[in-house]
């Protein structure tokens, strides 16, 4: 009877020990957390590279690269780096590692028709200290790459002709064109006044963070970011959660425009899905 009694504690215990084990690698795994930047710890690296290649008959592949090492051992390493062609979402890559300093992934499409493309990462790492202090470094990154089929293939990042330049007019048009439209959508469905906000959008976030959180202070413009990729991370990156509770895949969606109140009191990010639904999260600031 002891023995049995032994057994089932056993069990008991070991039933908690593997639902605990296994929540909280899920936890690791699908959240960012933003704690506190350490200025001990930089980036030897962080990159996003997107790699083309012809194959015939108006068709071509590209090779998506994300990269990042940082200079010592982290608790926590997580990528997460958006893919977009003609302003909608096409895939996203995401890897995190504990007790890690580097981080690389690679993905591989094939396409068939001209477009411009652009990624945005968000390197991201979580490091203790001790057992009480949390603290965390953080760099983006990205890539623009604009690709033709017509009259041949070819592609430039900037442009080098007058060729391109005429090409580059077409596709950002019909980019801007797809992302303004989703905006508007939005817009009209929240009864936002965009004039009281500066707008940029997501994949220019690496480019223009410092010019659009000027009002802010370097620190405070890290935790802005943090906090904003902890929030897309949970509420985009995952899965949109829309009001009737039912969950939709973000592939397909407008890039999400980030809209900064004037005022410094909150952050808008507005996209709308695939299915044409307008989205709008908030960031108290």
């Amino acid at each position: 009877m002891k023995l049995q009694l032994k057994y089932t504690v056993f069990l008991v215990l070991l039933t908690i020990f593997f639902i605990i084990y296994f929540s909280n690698n899920k936890q690791v795994e699908e959240t960012i957390i933003y704690f506190p930047i350490d200025s001990s710890l930089h980036f030897d690296h962080a990159s996003t590279h997107l790699i083309p290649k012809g194959t015939g008959d108006s068709t071509y592949t590209i090779t998506w690269k994300v990269n990042s090492a940082l200079d010592q051992p982290a608790y926590l390493r997580q990528d997460v780096s958006l893919l977009y062609k003609n302003g909608k979402l096409t895939g996203a890559l995401k890897n995190w590692r504990q007790n890690k300093q580097e981080l690389s992934q690679k993905a591989k499409s094939k396409e068939s028709e001209s477009g411009r493309y652009e990624a945005v990462t968000f390197h991201y790492a979580e490091v203790h200290p001790s057992d009480t202090i949390f603290t965390s470094a953080q760099q983006l990154s990205k890539d623009k790459l604009y690709i033709v089929t017509t009259p041949s293939f070819q592609y430039f990042h900037r442009p080098l002709s007058e060729e391109h330049n005429q090409w580059k007019k077409t596709l950002d048009s019909l980019t801007d064109q797809t992302v303004q439209n989703g905006l508007e959508k939005a817009d009209q469905a929240f009864h936002i006044n965009l004039d009281q906000y500066k707008i940029i959008s997501l994949t220019d976030l690496p480019s223009k963070k410092n010019q659009w959180l000027s009002a802010f202070p370097q620190f405070k413009r890290e935790e802005v970011v943090g906090k904003l990729w902890e929030g897309l991370y949970k509420n985009y990156v995952l899965g949109i959660k829309k009001e009737d509770g039912s969950t939709m895949s973000s592939q397909g969606s407008t890039i999400p425009q980030l809209l900064l109140a004037k005022n410094q009191s909150e952050i808008l990010v507005m996209f709308t899905l695939k299915d044409g639904t307008p989205i709008m999260l908030r960031q108290k600031l």
